[in-house]
């Protein structure tokens, strides 16, 4: 059954860092869907299992957005 979240990242600016943001993910098995929302600073993921959820994390923080969870 897949998951969500909704993440803060701090370091989104423009729609470049949005397409660049979901243009890696890309390849990180398990994602299904990958929202990144420039205004509220915010990344939506649908994973698979928390394995997934962890290497997203360390790939943003790889690429220059540091993410942690979001007030919902």
């Amino acid at each position: 059954m897949a998951q969500h979240t909704r993440l803060h990242a701090p370091d989104i600016s423009c729609q470049h860092c949005a397409m660049a943001i979901k243009r890696e993910l890309a390849a990180v098995a398990g994602l299904s869907d990958v929202q990144v929302d420039v205004p509220s600073k915010t990344v939506t993921l649908e994973y698979d299992n928390e394995d997934t959820l962890k290497r997203a994390l360390a790939l943003l923080n790889e690429i220059g957005y540091p993410a942690t969870p979001a007030d919902n």
